[in-house]
C-alpha cells in the first residue's frame, strides 16, 4: 500500500461506536466506521459472532471474520446476567453511534432499544439494520441476503438477463448485506452531521429489501413501461483462452471499437443506431467472438482497451487485487489475525487528507473487556474480575 505520511487522524476520529451487530450487514457497517477512524467496540455473546466460525478456517479462526470485523475491539457481555444491560448502558452514555441488525424488538426486548438508550444519552444515533423494516407486518421476517435477493426481485431480475435460463441461479454474492451496511454507514454518517448542528440524535431504519429495490431501477420501470425494442445484454465473450466484454454505448466508443478490431465497414453493416439498436448489438457480439477466436482474452483487451473502448477480460478476485492498477492504489493489504498473513481488499473509502484504511487489529472474543471498561467507564481491575466471576463478562480462556 502507498504511504502518505502527510495523512492526518481518520474522519471520525474520536467518535464512538457500539457494534451489536453479527454475520455480514452490520459487520461491514461499523467496519466502514473504523476505517474512517472511529473507535468501534464490538459487543458480542458468549458464542461470538456467527462468522467466528465460517469457512474458510485455519488455526480455529477465519479471515472471512478479520476481514468484516478489522480495527475493532471486542468486548463479551452475556446480556442474560444480572447487571449485564446496566453495564451496557453505561458503555452507551460514553458512545456516539449504536448499530444492530438483530430481528425487530429483539434489542428493545432487553431494554437496549433506541428508547433506552436515548435515556442515558439523548443525542446517540441509534442504527437499525433488519431485512425489512422496522415497523410493518413483514418486519418480522428473517432474512439473510439469499432470501431478500428472492423476495425483492432480484434473482428473477439476474435471470431475466440470461439466455435460455429459466430458473434462479445457484448460490449469491451478499449484495444485500454489503449494500446495506453501506447505506447504513452513509445515513450514520448524515445523523452525525445534523447532530453537529442540531444537537439532536437519530434513529435509523434500513432495510435490505428497500436497498435490492433500488438497484433495479432499470427493471422496475422496465415493467412498467414496456420498451418498444429489446434490452441490451452484456454477455461474456469467447477468446481463444477465457472471456471478454466489451461496451461500446456511446457512438464514440463503437467507433473506437470498429477502428481498433480493424473492421471500420462494421459501421454500416451493423450500426448501433436507430430502432435496430439491440439486434445489431447482438451482431455485433457475435462478429466480435469470430475476431477473438484466435486471440487470448488478454490480447482482445490490450487491443480494445488501447483504442478506447472500455473492455475487461474475466479475472477472479485474487487476480485482480493483484493487478497493477491495484498494487498502485493499495487495494490489497496483507493482515495477520494470529493464525497466519492473507490478503484482503483495502477500504473503497478514500481520502487525500485523512487516514481512510483497513485497520491490522482484529480482536479474539472479548480481548478487549478490560482495555475498554477501564477507558470508557474508568473501571478498576478488581470490578473487572468481579464481573467476570460473575459471568457477565466472557473471555475464552488460552489454548494450551
Amino acid at each position: 500500500m502507498t504511504a502518505q505520511s502527510n495523512l492526518t487522524a481518520g474522519a471520525l476520529d474520536g467518535i464512538r461506536v457500539l457494534d451489536f451487530t453479527g454475520v455480514i450487514a452490520g459487520p461491514y457497517c461499523a467496519r466502514l466506521m473504523a476505517d474512517l477512524g472511529a473507535e468501534v467496540v464490538k459487543i458480542e455473546a458468549p458464542i461470538g459472532d456467527l462468522l467466528r466460525i465460517a469457512s474458510p478456517r485455519r488455526k480455529g479462526k477465519t479471515p472471512y471474520f478479520a476481514q468484516l470485523n478489522a480495527g475493532k475491539d471486542s468486548v463479551s457481555i452475556d446480556l442474560k446476567k444480572p447487571g449485564a444491560i446496566d453495564l451496557v448502558l453505561d458503555l452507551a452514555e460514553k458512545a456516539d453511534v449504536a448499530i444492530q441488525n438483530f430481528r425487530p424488538g429483539v434489542l428493545s426486548d432487553y431494554g437496549l432499544g433506541y428508547e433506552d438508550l436515548k435515556v442515558r444519552k439523548p443525542d446517540i444515533i441509534y442504527c437499525n439494520l433488519s431485512g425489512y423494516g422496522q415497523e410493518g407486518p413483514g418486519k418480522n421476517h428473517s432474512a439473510y441476503a439469499p432470501i431478500v435477493h428472492a423476495s425483492a426481485g432480484l434473482d428473477l431480475t439476474m435471470i431475466s438477463h440470461q439466455e435460455g435460463v429459466d430458473i434462479p441461479l445457484n448460490g449469491s454474492i451478499p449484495f444485500a448485506d454489503y449494500l446495506t451496511g453501506v447505506h447504513g454507514a452513509t445515513a450514520i454518517m448524515a445523523a452525525l452531521f445534523r447532530r453537529e448542528r442540531t444537537g439532536q440524535g437519530e434513529e435509523i431504519d434500513i432495510a435490505m429489501a428497500d436497498v435490492i429495490f433500488n438497484v433495479q431501477a432499470f427493471e422496475l420501470q422496465e415493467h412498467q413501461h414496456p420498451l418498444p425494442v429489446d434490452r441490451l445484454i452484456y454477455r461474456a465473450l469467447s477468446a481463444k483462452d477465457g472471456y471478454f466484454v466489451v461496451t461500446p454505448l456511446s457512438e464514440k466508443n463503437f467507433k473506437d471499437l470498429i477502428k481498433s478490431v480493424g473492421h471500420p465497414e462494421w459501421a454500416e453493416e451493423i450500426p448501433l443506431r436507430g430502432p435496430d439498436f439491440a439486434s445489431n448489438w447482438r451482431k455485433l457480439m457475435d462478429a466480435l467472438e469470430e475476431w477473438a477466436v484466435d486471440r487470448t482474452a488478454a490480447e482482445c483487451e490490450k487491443i480494445i482497451s488501447a483504442g478506447g473502448c472500455p473492455v475487461a477480460k474475466y479475472q477472479t478476485v485474487l487476480e485482480a487485487l493483484q493487478s497493477e492498477q491495484s498494487l498502485h492504489r493499495g487495494s490489497c493489504v496483507e493482515m495477520n489475525d494470529g493464525c497466519g498473513s492473507f490478503l484482503v481488499p483495502n477500504t473503497p473509502l478514500r481520502m487525500k487528507q485523512a487516514d481512510a484504511s483497513i485497520k491490522s487489529k482484529v480482536s479474539t472474543l472479548g480481548q478487549d473487556n478490560e482495555s475498554i471498561l477501564q477507558a470508557w467507564l474508568d473501571m478498576s481491575a478488581n470490578e473487572i474480575d468481579s464481573l467476570t466471576q460473575q459471568g457477565v463478562l466472557f473471555k475464552p480462556k488460552p489454548r494450551s
